[in-house]
C-alpha cells in the first residue's frame, strides 16, 4: 500500500536573490576562500512553448535529479554526489516510507520549509556518493549510467522509472559554495550556500535543520538572527532551485 511518508526533521530555508544576495554575503562575513567549492548540474527536459514560457517537466512533476562535485580549491574533499529528490513527495510504498542509510547512500524524508510563507512540502531524497571522474563524464551528456540501483528503484517506487535518463539535457553548471555557522539560539549549524551562474544569476541561501515539532520556533530564530545581523529576510520569491534551472532552460533554448 502506498501512502505519504511521515517526516520528523524539517529543513527552513530563507533565500536572498540579485541584489540582495550581495548584502547578504556582505552582512553574514563571508569569504570564498573559507567555503566549500562545488559545481551543481540538473537534469531535465527543457522545452519552449510558442508563446515563450519554459517548460521543465521533470520539475513540475517533483522530480530533482541533482548532481554535484567539488571544485578545486582550499575546501576540496575531490567528491562528488547525486541525488534524486522527490518533492513534494508522492505516495510511496512501505520500504520508502522510512529514512535509511546505506554505506555509499542514504535515503532522507523531511519537510522543506522556504520562506516567506515556510508552508511544509514533503520532500524525499537519495543521494549517493559517485566517483569524482564519471561526474565530470555526466556533466558532458548521458546521466544514465550514473544514477545508482537503488535510486532507480526509488524512481520505480514513485511512478517515474519511465523516463529515459539518457535523453535527459544536462543544465549548468551553477558554481556554488557553502559555509557553516554556529548562531546563539539556534541547533546544529547554519548552513549558507551561494549560488551564481554564468549567466549572472546569484542567490544566496540560509538554513536550518529542526525537528518538525520544534520548526515554528526555529522559523522564528533564524528570522531573528538574520535580523542581529542586519538582514531583513525577503517578502516574496521562489526557490534557488526552480528559479535558478529556469534560467538555465532559458539560456540553453534562447
Amino acid at each position: 500500500m502506498k501512502q505519504l511518508p511521515t517526516a520528523t526533521a524539517a529543513e527552513l530555508k530563507i533565500s536572498f536573490a540579485g541584489a540582495e544576495a550581495g548584502t547578504a554575503f556582505d552582512a553574514l562575513e563571508l569569504d570564498r576562500e573559507e567555503g566549500r567549492a562545488r559545481a551543481v548540474h540538473f537534469w531535465d527536459r527543457p522545452e519552449k512553448s510558442a508563446d515563450g514560457a519554459i517548460g521543465l517537466p521533470l520539475l513540475k512533476r517533483g522530480l530533482i535529479l541533482r548532481l554535484r562535485r567539488d571544485e578545486p580549491g582550499p575546501g576540496s574533499k575531490h567528491k562528488a554526489d547525486l541525488t534524486v529528490k522527490l518533492r513534494p513527495c508522492t505516495p510511496l510504498p512501505g520500504p520508502w516510507q522510512e529514512e535509511r542509510e546505506e554505506e555509499h547512500w542514504e535515503y532522507r524524508i523531511e519537510e522543506d520549509r522556504a520562506g516567506p510563507d515556510f508552508a511544509p512540502v514533503v520532500a524525499a531524497s537519495l543521494e549517493a556518493e559517485r566517483e569524482f571522474d564519471e561526474a565530470l563524464d555526466a556533466e558532458r551528456g548521458s546521466l544514465g549510467d550514473l544514477v545508482t540501483k537503488p535510486q532507480l528503484e526509488l524512481l520505480e517506487a514513485a511512478d517515474a522509472d519511465g523516463e529515459d535518463l539518457d535523453a535527459l539535457t544536462a543544465l549548468g553548471p551553477v558554481h556554488a559554495v557553502k559555509w557553516k555557522q554556529d548562531w546563539d539560539g539556534l541547533p546544529g549549524s547554519v548552513a549558507i550556500e551561494e549560488w551564481t551562474t554564468d549567466g549572472g544569476l546569484r542567490f544566496l541561501e540560509v538554513s536550518v535543520r529542526a525537528d518538525v515539532a520544534d520548526a515554528p520556533r526555529v522559523q522564528d530564530l533564524l528570522g531573528q538572527g538574520l535580523r542581529d545581523r542586519g538582514l531583513t529576510p525577503p517578502q516574496a520569491g521562489d526557490t534557488k532551485t526552480r528559479a535558478v534551472l529556469a534560467a538555465l532552460a532559458r539560456e540553453l533554448l534562447g
